[in-house]
């Protein structure tokens, strides 16, 4: 994710003028603009052809989108607690960049927040 490659190849993200491919599992008019949280990598165009017929997720409902601005957000874990006999898992959370429970959290996934994107059509080859 932080290196901006392809979810499914690992090579190089998809990239116009337009920003960098995306594909999330939410419907469009689901999506939050200017804070829109997403797990997933963004994706090359031959990958993204790939993945909405291959993932079960994406099958079922998908947007593409062009994002020119992104951030990291946090991460998505295990969050622990302090105990008397050691750290215990208290929750699973998405826990953003800054809050107090980051270095108790046991990441899985970097989340990134996509805060400038457009929606636009994957089977259209000039978006």
């Amino acid at each position: 994710m932080a290196g901006l490659r392809c979810q499914v190849c690992g090579g190089p993200a998809d990239r116009t003028a337009e920003g960098v491919l995306w594909l999330l599992d939410a419907p469009a008019d689901d999506l939050r603009p200017g804070a829109e949280h997403t797990a997933h990598p963004p994706v090359c165009r031959p990958c993204a052809h790939q993945a909405v017929r291959s993932c079960v997720h994406l099958r079922a409902r998908y947007v593409a989108v062009r994002a020119s601005a992104f951030t990291f957000y946090g991460v998505q874990g295990a969050v622990y607690q302090g105990t008397l006999s050691g750290p215990r898992v208290y929750d699973a959370a998405a826990v953003r960049l800054g809050d107090p429970r980051l270095s108790w959290t046991r990441a899985s996934q970097l989340l990134m927040t996509l805060t400038d994107f457009t929606v636009i059509d994957l089977s259209d080859p000039t978006t």
